[in-house]
């Protein structure tokens, strides 16, 4: 279409342009949803702009607060998870934040897991030195290092699973139990499932968080996290933070994950599967301790993992024999070809790292594994071919056998 009505208002040409209407999209239907943009949301008259504004409701007063593409990708986060509430929100981090602090107050303690996401264990030392909120830290494969670690101002117990670059899978539901009966709230990062193939809320977990970075959005181009909940006072103490931190995201970035959210299953599910290949055939490799890869029966907690979930995700970890030094690890990693060294994971690049864990979890694991740990180098799984990856990561692991 190209033929337009005359604006026959009596106003100058600028003006015009600042206040002109839109095309109508009547008739107009498309899969992709729109990008709503705007920090001024309009109100039709001054009762509107002064109503009440229900915070858990769709909030159209200020675009900080939200806009209908945003509120859109939480819907489908929600439905995905099964989940009653959900909040987007600038980072996997930022969203871990607002469950914390949403928790805990001066005076309060939460439980961490021995293996958490480093920056997780950078938060509790930051809310203890800042704010006086205590924390100690729990043996995720051992059920009564986390009840003796119960205290009497107790608010929160905090769980990954699989754990941060050693993937160990603790046992979430007597987990649980023992926080509703100390009366303590349980939130989980539940990123690497990617809430397809593990749901908290049918478990009974308070607080869900997702790092939408990784899966949902696929192709590594977002930065964005989630807070998700069942339990309505619970997740309201999250959005009033939310708003009170004045934590927005972009339009345009929500598009982008919700574009990635119509081909997640089918990513995941496959990057998963030559994920699992891939740790098997390294197994094998002569240079290999072990692969810590929850499906696999050697890694710690396994059992757990074929109770809990449903199917496994792209990312693990391959321990080297203790004989192998950490440059010879770093080596591995140089010479792969199609891997890159970067963080994250989830989208279409296969990435690398040597990683390195306090002493503590070494021991934890030999005690595990039965056997000492050597240098971990972790593999996410993109979206090449598995042949040509295997290839490559048969090149590089076998200069280790290399004189």
């Amino acid at each position: 279409m190209s033929t337009f009505k005359p604006d026959d208002r009596k106003l100058n040409l600028s003006t015009k342009l600042v206040h002109a209407s839109p095309a109508s999209a009547e008739g107009f239907h498309s899969q992709a949803m729109p990008v709503y943009r705007g920090s001024s949301t309009f109100f039709d008259n001054t009762t509107a702009q002064r109503a009440h504004v229900d915070v858990l409701g769709l909030d159209y007063s200020y675009g900080l607060h939200g806009n209908p593409t945003q509120y859109t990708l939480a819907q489908q986060l929600a439905h995905t998870e099964g989940a009653k509430h959900a909040l987007v929100c600038p980072s996997g981090l930022a969203a871990i934040m607002l469950v914390a602090t949403a928790c805990l107050k001066h005076g309060d303690h939460w439980l961490i897991p021995s293996n958490v996401y480093g920056p997780v264990q950078t938060l509790a030392h930051q809310l203890y030195t800042d704010y006086g909120v205590e924390f100690d830290e729990y043996d995720p494969c051992d059920v009564g290092s986390l009840q003796a670690a119960l205290q009497a101002n107790t608010k929160l117990i905090w769980a990954e699973a699989p754990g941060s670059l050693t993937f160990e899978v603790p046992d979430l539901s007597t987990m649980v139990k023992l926080a509703q009966a100390h009366g303590a709230r349980t939130a989980i990062d539940n990123t690497w499932s990617a809430g397809l193939v593990f749901k908290p809320f049918e478990h009974g977990f308070d607080y869900s968080v997702q790092a939408l970075t990784k899966y949902q959005c696929g192709h590594a181009d977002v930065l964005m996290g989630a807070v998700l909940a069942n339990n309505t006072p619970a997740f309201a103490e999250v959005e009033r933070r939310n708003r009170v931190f004045g934590l927005g995201v972009g339009p345009d970035d929500c598009s982008l994950v919700l574009r990635g959210l119509l081909t997640l299953p089918l990513r995941f599910e496959h990057q998963a599967k030559q994920a699992l290949e891939l740790a098997k055939r390294l197994q094998a490799h002569p240079a290999v301790a072990s692969v810590l890869h929850p499906a696999l029966p050697g890694c710690p907690g396994h059992s757990h993992f074929m109770q809990l979930f449903t199917g496994s995700a792209s990312i693990f970890s391959v321990m080297l024999k203790q004989s192998f030094s950490d440059e010879q690890a770093c080596s591995v990693i140089d010479r792969l070809k199609l891997f890159r060294i970067a963080y994250s994971w989830g989208g279409p690049e296969s990435l690398g790292l040597v990683v390195n864990i306090p002493n503590a979890r070494r021991q934890q694991l030999a005690r595990q594994l039965s056997h000492a740990p050597g240098p971990i180098l972790r593999l996410a799984i993109g979206l090449e071919d598995v042949e040509d990856l295997w290839q490559d990561l048969q090149q590089a692991f076998d200069t280790l056998n290399a004189p």
